[in-house]
């Protein structure tokens, strides 16, 4: 059902008041016919919360019909005034009414309209059904500068933090008051908290220990414990990490650096080879600048409690998220770009190679190897989970586990993993013949959750902890810093557990679902595929429609089990919960969506046979759609271009909104920017990367129309 079908309710005629429709005029994004015929007909009302009367923020009208066939996708769409009143003038005819909003129910409405007809239509928008869990903002003291890049605890509960400019604060256990432990870091990234005095943090250079020795609350002994990666000075470079296993083992990560746009590095610590591993054998310039041109970058390490430092694992991008699993086994988040189709979370085995080439120079086994890429995809590890871009984020942290005991609600010992937008993100981890896979979900998205969460630690009162910062990629207007997030203790619908069978999936709820929920129409699979390749990112592959043999729900109403006409290895599968699917009082699921990484069958078999099922054939592109232009935007362009259009000078973006900018380009200019990447205008040094190999034609026509709709160029 779609959420218009139980609009009635939420549809309310108020008293007309007085002036209701003076000064209604120029209301519309995309028009507003000013001075219509006497034939049109005329819709007017106004758009307000059903709890409060108040008007609903970022709301939008939009009528659709084919009487509107002249304008662009047969639509008006309208951005209410401050007030909620809109005003639509329109020719007779039939049409669909809808009025959306961020973080309401949408409404829609038919209409058959006569000549001349004036109709009001008045608006209250209920909230979406909300997460009973709480995002919380922490107070931090006046002298600490929020940009947190690490979080952790001590075994007695005291809260440590590392920041971006270099400093170390404690909020003690007894009294939660903070002092600053340390300062003068270079970029610290994260931290494990040993106790009150004996800190250890990964700054740009090194892994440092902290110690207070005579017990004044300050660090007065830095001590590196390693420090045996190449380094240099690029803007674009980072140590991620760190974790620690019950053995003491720490893990980190140097990620890869861009380099190769014309820019000189200021400095290099230890060896330098400039040399792609595989040199770039396509047009133009290389898809990627991120590189491996100091020591094991790209390379994860491990140091032993004796100080020995040990390169544990190639093959990575941005490998920012290090976490270790109750079960002491390693695993890293990487984020989408050249050889990484999109982002990951990968168990991470001693000596294994995990996807991107350039770090196999530092490697004594391969470092004078030339490779194809057929060889590389067989010395590949395949990700246990890979995180479709967009729905799932674009850069995922630090992965953590709930431990809580149930604390954190019915999600005991899965994964927990933020994102550099305002998403939190869920994996339900299982071992199929000796190898991890399993599910994602969303879990979070906006809800008060700021940007920049990508390392995260639990606490002991049960709360999973954010550590904020983005690194002046995007603005926060300085809302950075530390967030909890805490469960109210209500039980959310959700999609519990997602497991592998013979022969298809076992879903379990997190409470009993109704009997729609035994009903296979109530359900969508898809399979696809991502190309490892050289570009940056990929587009869903080999994608189709995956149907169901038999739905059976179990006598509790929570275990689901599900068999597909065929089931292979080698895809991801995607399922979306239909809106009919309700627990059995009444609440739909929270987050329908869930993507399975079938690396194995249960047998072990990982590599798929002849297939009987057979993709649709591709839809023609239609015009653009800016209100799907929209979604695209903010969740593929928005972390660049802003959310105003102005662009980044950090990052080099444009100015949308500038006279002579980029939109003065006619839209198949635009496209072609889009689809194929472009080489920076100095003084920006970074590319426009190839959209088209992440996102599909139609994305790239409505993303191309919401830049038109919505970032105007000024008057001359």
């Amino acid at each position: 059902m779609g959420a218009w079908e139980s609009a009635p309710p939420s549809i309310r005629t108020f008293p007309r008041r007085k002036g209701f429709f003076s000064g209604v005029l120029a209301l519309s994004f995309v028009l507003s016919a000013v001075g219509a015929p006497a034939a049109s007909a005329r819709i007017s009302g106004q758009i307000r919360k059903a709890d409060s009367d108040a008007p609903v923020p970022r709301a939008q009208v939009r009528i659709e019909g084919p009487t509107l066939a002249g304008r662009e996708n047969s639509q008006i769409i309208q951005k209410p005034k401050s007030d909620g009143r809109y005003q639509l003038d329109v020719p007779p005819g039939a049409y669909d009414l809808w009025v959306t909003a961020a973080d309401f129910e949408e409404v829609k409405e038919r209409l058959e309209i006569a000549a001349g007809a004036v109709l009001q239509r008045d608006f209250e928008l209920r909230p979406l059904q909300r997460s009973p869990y709480r995002v919380e903002t922490l107070k931090l003291p006046q002298q600490m500068i929020g940009e947190v890049s690490g979080v952790a605890f001590t075994p007695r509960g005291s809260l440590v933090v590392t920041n971006r400019r270099g400093d170390v604060w404690i909020r003690g256990y007894a009294d939660a008051r903070w002092h600053r432990f340390a300062s003068g870091l270079y970029e610290g990234f994260g931290v494990v908290a040993r106790d009150e005095s004996d800190i250890v943090v990964i700054q740009r250079p090194e892994i440092t220990r902290l110690r207070d020795i005579n017990g004044d609350g300050v660090a007065d002994v830095f001590e590196t414990l390693a420090d045996d990666w190449g380094i240099t000075g690029s803007y674009h470079e980072f140590s991620y990490g760190l974790a620690r296993d019950t053995a003491g083992n720490l893990y980190a990560s140097s990620g890869l650096c861009s380099f190769g746009r014309g820019v000189e590095l200021p400095w290099v610590r230890g060896r330098l080879q400039t040399a792609q591993f595989m040199p770039w054998g396509g047009t133009g310039a290389v898809p990627d600048g991120h590189r491996s041109v100091a020591e094991y970058q790209g390379w994860v390490f491990q140091v032993a409690p004796n100080g020995q430092w040990i390169p544990f694992a190639s093959g990575f991008r941005q490998p920012l998220g290090v976490g270790v699993s109750p079960q002491d086994e390693l695993f890293i988040s990487d984020c989408a770009g050249a050889w990484v189709p999109t982002s990951t979370l990968t168990h991470v085995e001693r000596g294994g190679f995990y996807g991107h080439p350039d770090g196999l120079k530092w490697h004594p086994d391969y470092r004078d190897k030339k490779m194809t890429i057929e060889q590389l995809t067989q010395l590949r590890r395949p990700p246990s989970i890979y995180l479709p871009r967009g729905l799932m984020g674009t850069s995922p942290g630090q992965p953590v586990w709930d431990l809580t005991g149930g604390r954190f609600g019915p999600f005991a010992g899965q994964v927990f993993l933020g994102d550099v937008s305002n998403l939190l993100m869920r994996v339900d981890l299982e071992k199929v013949a000796g190898a991890y896979q399993g599910a994602a979900f969303p879990f979070l998205r906006g809800q008060g959750l700021r940007l920049g969460g990508m390392h995260h630690a639990f606490g002991p009162d049960g709360a999973l902890y954010l550590a904020q910062t983005v690194r002046g990629w995007m603005s926060t207007e300085g809302n950075e810093g530390i967030q909890r997030v805490v469960w109210t203790g209500e039980t959310p619908v959700e999609i519990q557990t997602l497991r592998l069978t013979e022969r298809g999936f076992t879903l379990r709820f997190t409470e009993p679902m109704g009997d729609p929920a035994g009903e296979a129409r109530n359900y969508q699979v898809r399979r696809f595929q991502y190309n490892y390749h050289p570009l940056d990112g990929s587009l869903r592959i080999n994608q189709l429609e995956v149907p169901l043999a038999v739905a059976r729900l179990q006598p509790d109403g929570r275990a689901l089990e599900l068999e597909l006409v065929e089931l292979q290895p080698g895809y991801v599968y995607e399922f979306v919960v239909g809106k009919n699917v309700l627990s059995r009082t009444g609440r739909p699921v929270l987050n329908a969506t869930g993507y399975y990484t079938l690396n194995r069958l249960k047998s072990g078999e990982t590599r798929a046979g002849p297939s009987r099922l057979v993709a649709k054939a591709p839809e023609p592109l239609r015009p653009g759609n800016p209100v799907r232009g929209e979604e695209v935007y903010r969740l593929n362009c928005l972390v660049c271009h802003q959310e105003d259009g102005k662009g980044s000078e950090l990052a080099g973006t444009p100015d949308y909104t500038l006279p002579g900018g980029p939109l003065t380009k006619s839209d198949a200019e635009l496209i072609a920017v889009i689809t194929n990447g472009k080489l920076p205008t100095p003084p920006a040094v970074n590319p426009m990367p190839p959209w088209g190999n992440v996102l599909p034609p139609q994305a790239i026509h409505d993303v191309v129309a919401y830049l038109r709709q919505t970032f105007k160029q000024p008057a001359p």
